[in-house]
């Protein structure tokens, strides 16, 4: 018999080994699962941020467009000097390319109160769509003047929202 407890005296020496590796491997996947989960916080926290910036670009926006659109100045026409408008862009997809909002003319960067940027550097665009004269012939009828606007906002991590808006108002 003595022969036999010697031969097991090393076994348990081996089960605890196989344990601590069991728990440390345990271990390591849920700190792994927490730090993808931070990850995955961030990221939807930077996306948030770079949306609610560029809604704030369309607010703005609208908010110009429906200031202006019945002002005697009529600054929403493309005719009228220091108008706040740019034709059409050739390509519905001409916002995809950020050279093209470095290089296009009437981006309108927000600001605060003050003047100040805001985070993100929320900017937009108003395109103009151009007049629909109505369907009705011999009758005269008010025009309505199409407007695209399109709002680019960043987050802090580096997500960039792209929103667009479409407004008609009667000329």
């Amino acid at each position: 018999m003595p022969s036999t407890i010697n031969k097991q005296q090393g076994m348990a020496l081996i089960m605890s080994l196989v344990m601590v590796v069991i728990i440390a491997i345990i271990g390591i996947a849920i700190a792994q699962q927490v730090t993808s989960g931070r990850k995955s916080s961030a990221v939807h926290q930077d996306h948030s941020m770079s949306f609610s910036r560029a809604t704030s670009g369309v607010n703005e926006a609208e908010f110009v467009v429906r200031q202006q659109a019945y002002h005697t100045d009529a600054l929403l026409n493309p005719d009228t000097p220091n108008n706040l408008v740019t034709p059409a862009f050739a390509s519905d997809t001409w916002w995809q390319d950020s050279s093209n909002w470095s290089t296009a003319n009437k981006v309108t960067v927000v600001t605060d109160a003050g003047g100040n940027l805001l985070a993100g550097s929320p900017r937009y665009i108003i395109e103009d769509g151009g007049v629909d004269s109505g369907l009705v012939l011999g009758v005269q009828v008010p025009k309505r003047r199409f407007l695209r606007i399109t709002s680019k906002a960043e987050g802090e991590g580096g997500a960039v929202t792209y929103l667009q808006s479409y407004v008609a108002f009667m000329e």
